[in-house]
């Protein structure tokens, strides 16, 4: 039996009411009338006023650009109003499909986001065009990245980039991110200024002296250590125990638990949630039921 719906205009004014609150852009996951809206909205100018000031800045808040046609599209439509795109935008996603010199014309629209996820492979030889954008990025305090898409050369050491130093909330998805490479690691422990970070966890290769030199951090809220999915949670916790490394901060997860848990709650709600619940409890590792649920519904 279908649901019954209202009519069209209320629906409207309903989800308007909705603006103030401060998930509000995620009803536009879940609202086939708001994407019905934005659909007429493009393509017949009869229908132009259903984006009124009020939906829009909601429908741009969090902008996700998986391929190049449609990062191609999103910057065709901000270029002639780089005011709203600097101000309105606050979060942007760009998948591996995007082409990096699209992806460095956006950013320079979008100067005021706050929220950075980058998947775009650099295979330049010569100056890297996200890295002059990036550089005036003030806002930005969560960057999950892929750390090809800043450096096209041998040489990493993130210390050397300077948008990494205002950066509170890191997640680094390359899995030698943890690893020492010759004489020194990439730098990680550097930047005193993290709050939050993700790593993934080699138990063979990750190095033991960078994660304890972060642990040592007053600042540090929480350490996310990503688990290979054939290992198992008792053989990590057990590395970490034999290394010292006893901490309610460190969160050990799946890493086939990746996408639920960022497409869910978002991975630094989740985290939080666990390390906020730990405080009260004596095992370091501990996971409640209740959220360890969460991490495995998600990806179902």
């Amino acid at each position: 039996m279908p649901i019954p719906s209202l009519p069209f205009e209320i629906e409207r004014m309903i989800f308007l009411l909705c603006t103030q609150h401060k998930n509000r852009h995620v009803y536009l996951t879940v609202a086939r009338r708001v994407r019905a809206w934005l659909v007429l909205s493009f393509h017949d100018d009869d229908v132009e006023y259903l984006l009124d000031s009020r939906l829009e800045p909601i429908v741009y808040r969090i902008v996700r650009l998986r391929s190049e046609r449609v990062a191609a599209n999103f910057l065709q439509s901000i270029k002639s109003r780089p005011e709203f795109a600097e101000t309105t935008v606050k979060g942007i996603f760009f998948g591996a499909a995007v082409a990096i010199e699209t992806a460095g014309e956006t950013l320079k629209l979008c100067r005021g986001i706050e929220d950075l996820t980058l998947r775009v492979p650099c295979y330049l030889t010569g100056k890297n065009p996200l890295l002059e954008p990036m550089s005036d990025l003030q806002r930005l305090r969560t960057l999950s990245i892929d750390l090809a898409s800043i450096f096209n050369n041998r040489v990493i050491y993130l210390p050397n980039n300077d948008t990494l130093h205002r950066v509170t909330h890191l997640h680094i998805s390359n899995a030698w991110a943890s690893w020492q490479g010759g004489s020194q690691t990439i730098g990680v422990e550097k930047l005193e200024q993290v709050t939050h970070l993700s790593l993934h966890l080699s138990t063979l290769r990750t190095e033991v002296s960078m994660l304890s030199r972060i642990l040592k951090r007053d600042n540090l809220v929480v350490m996310v250590l990503w688990r290979k999915w054939s290992a198992t949670d008792e053989e990590v916790r057990e590395w970490l125990k034999l290394r010292d490394l006893m901490d309610r901060r460190i969160i050990i997860l799946n890493s086939a638990d990746f996408f639920g848990i960022v497409q869910g709650d978002g991975l630094w709600n989740y985290v939080e949630r666990l390390v906020d619940w730990r405080r009260g409890n004596k095992e370091p590792f501990e996971i409640p039921e209740h959220l360890r649920a969460v991490a495995h519904t998600k990806t179902e």
